[in-house]
C-alpha cells in the first residue's frame, strides 16, 4: 500500500467532512513516519483512526463530533468502572477532552500525537485513566496516599502471605522491589503500570501498544521473570546471609512472586476472556 491508497483508504470509512484535507493528512502521516524509530509499513497503521484523529485535532465539527460518539462517550463509565467516584470520572473526562482538543498557544492540539499503531478509542481510553490518577494526585487525600510506584508493589505483592514481609524484613522487601521496579527499562514500566495500575486486559494493553494479546503475555511474563530476579539479586546482597540461607529463602521469594504475578494475569485474561 502507497501513500495514496492509505489516504483514500482512510477517506472511506467515513462520510464526506466539510474541510477535510487529504493533502494536509498525507504530510501528517508522512511526517509520523518520518520521525518513528522504526518506520512501520503503512499496512500496521490505522488509517481510518489516524483521519479521525488528524481532522478533530484541527477543530474540523463533524470529526469533533465523530470523535465525541467514538471515543468520549463511554469514558465516564469506564472510570466508574475503575472505582472512581462519578464526580471525578466526569472532572477527569472534562479535562481530557480538553487537553486532547484544545491546542496551547504556539502548539497543536495533543490528539495529534496519536500515531496509529493501536486503536484510538483504547488510547483514549488509557488517557482518560492517565487523567483521573492525575486528579486524584491533586487532592489532599490523594497526595497523602502511596505513589504510582508504592501501587504498583502493593498490586503486585498484594498476596505475598510470608513472614518475611511481617517482620524485621518488610520495610526491606518493599524498599528492594521498588529499586527493582525502577531498574527496568521504561517500556517495561509503562506495560506493566497499563496492566496492573490502569487495570487493562491484556487484549486492550495489546490494543494500545498495536500487537497481538499473546505478544503481551510473553512480555508480562518477561517483566515478571525480570521483577523476581532482580529482587532475588538485591535481597542476597542487603541480608548477607549464608549461601544455603540465601538459596531457600530467595526460592521462597520466587515462589510467591510467580504466584501473586500468575494471579494478576490470570485474573486478567478472565476479564478479557
Amino acid at each position: 500500500m502507497d501513500l495514496d491508497q492509505f489516504v483514500s483508504t482512510a477517506m472511506a470509512a467515513w462520510p464526506p467532512w466539510p474541510g477535510a484535507d487529504p493533502v494536509a493528512f498525507a504530510r501528517f502521516v508522512g511526517g509520523l513516519r518520518a520521525s518513528a524509530e522504526e518506520s512501520d509499513p503503512l499496512t500496521s497503521l490505522r488509517a481510518a483512526d489516524l483521519w479521525l484523529a488528524f481532522h478533530a485535532g484541527f477543530g474540523v465539527a463533524p470529526a469533533v463530533a465523530a470523535l465525541e460518539a467514538a471515543c468520549f462517550a463511554d469514558l465516564a463509565n469506564v472510570l466508574r468502572a475503575r472505582r472512581a467516584p462519578p464526580a471525578e470520572a466526569e472532572e477527569a473526562v472534562q479535562r481530557l477532552r480538553h487537553r486532547l482538543l484544545v491546542a496551547e498557544p504556539g502548539q497543536r492540539a495533543r490528539i495529534l500525537t496519536y500515531a496509529g499503531r493501536g486503536e484510538l478509542r483504547a488510547w483514549v481510553r488509557v488517557a482518560a485513566v492517565r487523567a483521573w490518577l492525575n486528579l486524584k494526585r491533586e487532592t489532599p487525600l490523594a497526595n497523602t496516599g502511596p505513589s504510582v510506584e508504592d501501587a504498583l508493589v502493593t498490586e503486585a505483592t498484594s498476596d505475598l502471605e510470608l513472614e518475611l514481609l511481617k517482620g524485621k524484613y518488610r520495610d526491606l522487601f518493599r524498599r528492594v522491589f521498588l529499586e527493582t521496579v525502577e531498574a527496568l527499562a521504561p517500556g517495561t514500566r509503562l506495560l506493566l503500570k497499563l496492566h496492573y495500575l490502569d487495570r487493562l486486559s491484556m487484549e486492550e494493553v495489546g490494543k494500545v501498544l498495536g500487537v497481538h494479546r499473546l505478544t503481551v503475555l510473553r512480555r508480562l511474563e518477561r517483566a515478571r521473570h525480570e521483577l523476581s530476579e532482580g529482587t532475588k539479586e538485591r535481597l542476597e546482597v542487603e541480608l548477607r546471609l549464608a549461601p544455603p540461607e540465601v538459596e531457600s529463602l530467595l526460592r521462597l521469594i520466587q515462589s510467591r512472586l510467580d504466584v501473586s504475578l500468575q494471579h494478576a494475569l490470570a485474573e486478567s485474561r478472565s476479564a478479557a476472556g
